[in-house]
């Protein structure tokens, strides 16, 4: 009953927590461009905004149904930073123009791939038809039969996919993926935390994933000799 209560009011937070926002700022930073147009509409199926050609082909972050606008900016900012493709399942619990969401990503959107479905059943036609099935589906759930770091959890091509805050990923989804790739959990003590935030879930894997995909974080992000905190592992041995 109260997740269903807060489920229900969480537009209304979301506006509500906007025009507190605005009333306190003193100064208005305008969306980046080409934002404004391709976020015209709440959820076009056909909202696409696009970023360099240095996005990655070989993984995206799918979010179902996503509720809090927060989350999804601050997903979407390490979407732009990790250079993974965003897509977002409605239906939303905002609008694209949200300024909450908007703030939450700063001036990143325009570097990220956002593409906006209308529901499950087109994202997974266009998953599956429009694109012909292009990697796996792999989703994220405290119900997930394996842990999210086990070794080759993930390989290019993977899609992962998170639900909606307030009740996870839907059972068509959820089986989808069970089918696919597979259902991770990242672990967490529940004697005192039922879940973690969507925006962390959504990092961790993602990490997780790059980890795995693109082999030691020394190999793709080499270290530098001249930061800070720097020293010689050979010094350790």
């Amino acid at each position: 009953m109260f997740a269903a209560r807060q489920h229900a009011m969480l537009p209304q937070l979301a506006r509500a927590g906007g025009a507190t926002s605005q009333l306190r700022r003193t100064r208005r930073v305008p969306p980046p461009p080409g934002f404004r147009a391709a976020c015209a509409a709440a959820q076009p199926s056909d909202a696409v905004e696009l970023a360099d050609e240095n996005q990655r082909r070989d993984l995206a972050v799918v979010l179902v149904s996503p509720q809090i606008p927060g989350n999804t900016g601050t997903i979407a900012r390490t979407c732009a930073a990790t250079r993974v493709p965003l897509h977002l399942v409605g239906p939303l619990g905002f609008t694209l123009d949200d300024s909450q969401l908007k703030r939450a990503g700063l001036d990143y959107w325009n570097s990220v791939c956002v593409k906006v479905h209308d529901d499950w059943p087109a994202f997974h036609s266009y998953w599956k038809e429009t694109l012909g099935s292009p990697g796996r589906l792999v989703a994220f759930s405290k119900f997930g039969a394996r842990p999210h770091a086990e070794e080759g959890a993930y390989q290019k091509g993977d899609w992962l996919l998170f639900g909606a805050e307030t009740t996870g990923l839907p059972d068509e989804a959820h089986d989808a993926c069970a089918a696919s790739g597979g259902v991770r959990r990242i672990p967490i003590d529940e004697q005192h935390v039922r879940s973690l935030n969507l925006a962390v879930s959504a990092a961790v894997g993602t990490y997780e994933a790059l980890r795995q995909i693109d082999g030691s974080p020394t190999r793709a992000n080499p270290p530098r000799a001249d930061a800070p905190g720097s020293y010689n592992m050979s010094d350790d041995a």
